[in-house]
């Protein structure tokens, strides 16, 4: 379901079914050190801010994500409220600037239904301007990343399941798939400042000494 309110550029809600306990999905959440590892042809880079509490309240991180069109976007997210397992709130700002909220809930042994609302102003320069000229591209386009982002998901479920310490990197759509292209981005994103302490990536470790 998607729709455009007078009041924000975007106000989009995905719904996907998973075969996972909400515990596992906060796990996943919760370790956002490794999400451009598992997560690659969505978020390209990602540097942990501040942790946050054990239940992510407080947490903040920066994203350098994409979907299936070539431009790619840089925004912070910051966890403001949530029930451990049930739902979490988090405030946008950069190339974008609103909020999201994520909510799950049990459906069926060992599956949980997945909400995501996506909430927010644009504020990339150029992508700005044509928001009202291509809306439903940019809506397609955002429901896309977050399709392809469950079904990433879902295989680190069953990775850590598994307990193992190899991540089988998705490859990123064109563009992104070119190295002189990731490195152009990669620039980009360290021109604003970042990734100056905490890396994106970080080395395989068993899961039990992650914990």
């Amino acid at each position: 379901m998607t729709s455009a309110t007078a009041k924000t550029d975007f106000d989009i809600v995905t719904r996907w079914r998973m075969e996972a306990r909400a515990e596992e999905l906060s796990e996943i959440i919760l370790d956002p050190e490794i999400i451009s590892r598992w997560g690659t042809s969505v978020f390209m880079a990602c540097e942990v801010v501040e942790r946050g509490a054990p239940d992510g309240l407080g947490m903040e991180v920066r994203l350098f994500t994409k979907g299936f069109l070539p431009h790619s976007f840089f925004f912070v997210g910051k966890v403001t409220g949530g029930e451990a397992h049930r739902w979490m709130d988090f405030d946008i700002s950069g190339d974008f600037v609103g909020r999201g909220r994520m909510h799950v809930e049990p459906d069926g042994p060992d599956h949980l239904a997945a909400t995501f609302r996506w909430t927010v102003d644009v504020a990339h320069p150029w992508v700005r301007r044509f928001v009202k000229a291509i809306h439903p591209v940019f809506v397609w386009n955002h429901t896309w990343a977050v399709g392809r982002l469950s079904r990433m998901m879902q295989a680190e479920v069953y990775r850590r399941r598994a307990r193992d310490n190899a991540i089988r990197e998705p490859v990123p759509t064109f563009p992104h798939n070119l190295v002189p292209f990731r490195r152009w981005q990669q620039r980009r994103f360290s021109s604003r400042g970042w990734l100056g302490g905490a890396s994106s990536r970080r080395p395989n470790v068993p899961e039990a000494a992650r914990r």
